[in-house]
């Protein structure tokens, strides 16, 4: 665990990967990002709700939901109608958004390096269809496992390690999970890797707006 991202960019190697499900590139205006709307058409009911609306950049320094609300709905508005506002998801995260945001922005080696990933389009990818079960229950829980399990041989004493060393008020058991994904989509091959959307989107500032993993059909390997 470190405390920032940019942490992690500063001790990596140039040829590293860090893949983060964090929103990469935020929407302008009305605009909803192309790359959420692919997902949750990858994902199907009900997996498509992990995938929130993605805040503009004008929220990420607001200090109460409600002031998020206010500036999202004003900036989103079209035609003079009410735009839309922010979810709570997206607004307790707001600050980790501006951090990977203004880091990508500002450094070369890190545009490099960080990509986004979203866990249940990485599990959907893994398994050939999206998980049946929320990650939240035990079902759900040893359904991702046990789909890691296929194609990493030791991810059950990784996954027991971390959870043993770690309080759960830090670390939730379904986070573990999806660092372990995340971690062996990063692990693929270049060529192995898939994209969403499949035509490639950046936002104003040239970030890409996309999420990567790795295809059931693509020899996935640790």
């Amino acid at each position: 665990m470190v405390p920032t991202v940019d942490c992690l960019v500063r001790t990596a190697e140039e040829a590293d990967r860090i893949f983060i499900d964090i929103p990469i590139g935020l929407p302008g205006g009305t605009d909803e990002r192309e790359v959420d709307r692919a997902a949750r058409r990858m994902l199907g009911r009900p997996r498509a709700s992990s995938v929130f609306r993605v805040p503009v950049r004008e929220v990420l320094e607001t200090t109460s939901f409600a002031q998020a609300g206010r500036i999202s709905r004003k900036v989103t508005s079209k035609d003079g109608g009410e735009g839309k506002g922010i979810s709570k998801q997206a607004f307790a995260i707001r600050h980790k958004i501006s951090e990977v945001d203004a880091l990508l922005r500002g450094c070369p080696k890190a545009r490099a390096l960080v990509r986004e990933v979203h866990p249940e389009v990485c599990f959907a990818g893994l398994a050939g269809s999206p998980m049946e079960h929320n990650k939240k229950r035990v079902l759900g829980f040893e359904e991702r496992r046990a789909e890691l399990s296929q194609v990493w041989r030791d991810v059950d004493v990784l996954i027991d390690d971390v959870l043993e060393k770690t309080l759960r008020k830090r670390v939730a058991r379904d986070d573990v999970l999806d660092a372990a994904v995340a971690a062996l989509t990063a692990c693929q091959d270049e060529k192995l890797l898939r994209c969403l959307p499949a035509e490639r989107r950046e936002d104003a500032h040239g970030l890409p707006m996309e999420m990567v993993y790795a295809a059931a059909d693509s020899e996935i390997c640790r």
